[in-house]
């Protein structure tokens, strides 16, 4: 984008796109909230009671595990077609510095979280930052996240987007210590703090717009304490835009801090604060569409099917209702007060009455021997919805008649969730890569070659040609079994060492077997092949020998 010179046209040009980025933004919060209740409490929260059994938790938590894995995730780096063979000598202690900042930095944990709530909201963002030591991670939620062009789905491909969010002020204070425009920015800033979290309940509203304390009328209000874990700050907060424009003179993202209302607190290259044409976010977007940049909603897919097991739970409970305290039809009684009608439904209850031919008929439903089926019919839909079978599930399956056969259904069934975790995986890639050029542009720890001579490096010095893949599909456990199968086929032929076993293998204590292995299992075996070497020489010698007569 060409970004005018003029002052006066540049801010007017930042104001336009950051409202363009962020044009969807109150349709698409109002849309998460729904989601997000659906997910908690299985009811969009508003209208409706929280259901009675909420499939969607589990549910969700179960399909997240099968496509990521965070215990299991490790990263290989790959290298160019033109990088010189000196460099795969520090592919090992790359890839071990990669894999230890995954589990330091908390991005293991971080990955888990956003897309667990990508299936919630159709996509989620991970910033990736630098503090000065190690990276440090953060989830974006999407209404906080803007896109000048929603009709592209990359977001390498979009010339601008905002990252919304909150701090205080005395943050602010503190940020702006040695800005030139300081107090004219808290001037501005300070007169219209926002509250981060702004739910108001019904009742709430009622009251605040009443000219009187004595309110009449009626109020859909729930008044169940129930826990909706919303934040509530009672600081107020300033709402930050932080929009990343790209720059056509400089080849580099433009990056612009706003306070509400549109103050332009800085306006400076990305290069300044991060590395140059790259951005620092990761977008996690398990079902994406060609045609809308925040994807489809797992949730939004599920929700008839939620209404319809709220439905049939709450039929089933008047039924069984009706059947433990079934309603009565009274005749011959001449007059039925509530005493009468408390004793009969009463344990030893008695009524005495002097009409001749009074009786009581019990009006109980008559319950149906398949009750739970629809239940169970239902429940069966979440899955297939999903992708996910019962063998999958670890459940029964008719037919199977052996522990290979099952795995072979299970590794047939599983194709649609295999094709979601590619998905995820290649999130994960993007993502790793992106740590790894953080970690070259700005970690300066040495590292070691491998090799008896061993040349101590720093990431800066290795090559810039590579991507980050992930290991052997390991962030998914529906690949895991496969791989090791494979991992132990290729010992046995020849193809790979003891030492790449352990590395592909996912064995407690990996660094340790791994050491042991080369300061005692290898040099012991490596002795013991001299030995029997040895011998077979001596062998040979003494049948080369003429024997004497």
């Amino acid at each position: 984008m060409l970004i005018p010179k003029n002052t006066d046209d540049r801010w007017a040009f930042y104001e336009a796109t950051a409202q363009s980025c962020n044009a969807s933004r109150g349709d698409r919060r109002r849309l998460y909230q729904t989601m997000r209740n659906y997910y908690m409490y299985g009811s969009d929260g508003s209208s409706q009671s929280p259901a009675r059994y909420n499939k969607l938790y589990p549910h969700l938590d179960q399909l997240t595990s099968f496509l990521y894995s965070q215990e299991t995730t490790r990263f290989a780096t790959q290298l160019g077609v033109s990088v010189s063979d000196l460099e795969f000598k520090k592919l090992a202690s790359v890839n071990k510095a990669l894999n230890d900042e995954w589990n330091s930095s908390n991005m293991d944990i971080t990955f888990g979280l956003a897309l667990l709530w990508s299936l919630v909201y159709g996509s989620t963002f991970i910033k990736t930052m630098w503090n000065g030591k190690s990276i440090r991670p953060y989830v974006v939620d999407p209404h906080n996240f803007g896109v000048l062009r929603e009709d592209t789905p990359m977001l390498s491909e979009q010339e601008a987007v905002t990252h919304t969010y909150y701090i205080t002020e005395s943050q602010l204070r503190n940020e702006l210590k040695y800005h030139p425009r300081r107090e004219e920015i808290l001037t501005h800033v300070v007169k219209g703090p926002k509250i981060a979290t702004a739910q108001v309940s019904p009742l709430d509203r009622i009251i605040t717009s009443a000219s009187s304390p004595m309110v009449i009328g009626n109020l859909d209000f729930d008044l169940a304490i129930i826990q909706r874990y919303m934040p509530k700050v009672a600081e107020p907060m300033i709402e930050m835009q932080e929009m990343y424009v790209w720059n056509d003179e400089t080849d580099d993202y433009q990056v612009v801090t706003m306070a509400d209302p549109y103050v332009l607190v800085y306006d400076r290259p990305l290069e300044h604060l991060f590395m140059k044409a790259e951005l620092p976010f990761t977008q996690v977007c398990p079902i994406p569409a060609y045609d809308y940049f925040f994807g489809y909603i797992e949730v939004e897919r599920l929700i008839p099917v939620q209404d319809l097991l709220n439905q049939r739970w709450e039929e089933l409970r008047h039924m069984m209702s009706k059947q433990a305290r079934p309603p009565k039809a009274f005749s011959g009684f001449p007059g039925i007060t509530d005493e009468v009608a408390f004793a009969f439904d009463t344990p030893d209850g008695q009524v005495n009455t002097d009409m001749p031919g009074a009786k009581v008929d019990e009006l109980a439903p008559q319950i149906p021997q398949d009750l739970f089926t629809d239940v169970d019919r239902i429940e069966a839909m979440f899955s297939d919805i999903s992708g996910i079978n019962n063998v999958m599930e670890g459940k029964g399956e008719a037919g199977v008649r052996s522990s290979g056969h099952a795995s072979q259904l299970a590794r047939l069934g599983s194709s649609r969730v295999k094709k979601r975790a590619m998905i995820v995986e290649d999130s994960l890639e993007k993502l790793a890569t992106l740590m790894l050029q953080v970690k070259q542009e700005y970690d300066k720890r040495r590292l070691k070659e491998e090799g008896k001579d061993p040349t101590q490096f720093i990431l800066h010095q290795f090559s810039s040609d590579f991507v980050v893949k992930v290991d052997g599909h390991s962030n998914s456990p529906i690949f895991m079994e496969d791989q090791t199968q494979i991992a132990f086929e290729l010992v046995k032929v020849g193809a790979i060492s003891k030492k790449r076993l352990l590395q592909l293998v996912n064995v407690p204590m990996r660094e340790q077997l791994i050491y042991d292995y080369e300061s005692e299992i290898e040099p012991a075996e490596a002795a013991k092949a001299a030995k029997e070497e040895q011998l077979k020489e001596m062998e040979i010698r003494a049948k080369a020998m003429p024997r004497g007569r």
